[in-house]
């Protein structure tokens, strides 16, 4: 029997450091705004189709079940591809989402159909939403470059000690006049 490949693919660790910055606080922020707007729905399961399960959704981040983080992230990842594919077009960018969103939520029959039509049909309220994604998918991108840029200063830094080679006879000098200084100073 013929050994299966997986195909490898390349991660790209600015996409993902974005992704990584995007998933949590998008769920974080969407999940405040659920509560500002309908406040009955504090502590009520909202379930929603995720990885071929049912999972609430209406949990923090730090308790989502790990099925909604991976949709949140891919989320993410498809927002990463629209603003890279559109860098200075928040609405085609907005389109893009909203193309992927529609991808990774057909099969989902809990949600509203009119949620499926093309962008360019949906409310203004809910071209918003795509449009947040993009504009907080730039600012993951900026908030992780500028932190790559500080870690990457950081590395580049001379380190604090230097190590130097010295012969025995002048260490056994160095030795004698430190003990001597020692003794002087009276330490």
């Amino acid at each position: 029997m013929a050994a299966l490949k997986k195909k490898q693919t390349k991660v790209d660790p600015r996409m993902e450091a974005a992704v990584d910055y995007f998933a949590g606080r998008s769920h974080d922020a969407w999940r405040k705004q659920l509560l500002k707007t309908n406040p009955e729905q504090k502590g009520k399961p909202r379930m929603r189709l995720r990885g071929g399960i049912m999972v609430d959704i209406n949990q923090p981040w730090s308790k989502l079940h790990a099925n909604a983080k991976a949709d949140n992230k891919n989320a993410a990842r498809d927002a990463y591809a629209a603003v890279m594919k559109f860098p200075n077009d928040r609405e085609a960018a907005a389109i893009e989402v909203h193309k992927a969103w529609i991808a990774r939520n057909k099969h989902d029959k809990s949600l509203d159909k009119a949620l499926f039509k093309p962008y360019a049909q949906l409310s203004e309220v809910e071209k918003d939403k795509d449009r947040a994604h993009v504009d907080n998918m730039k600012k993951a991108i900026a908030a992780t470059r500028k932190s790559a840029n500080v870690a990457t200063a950081r590395k580049a830094k001379t380190p604090a000690f230097k190590t130097v080679r010295i012969e025995a006879k002048h260490w056994a000098k160095l030795e004698a006049a430190a003990t001597k200084l020692s003794k002087l100073t009276g330490r």
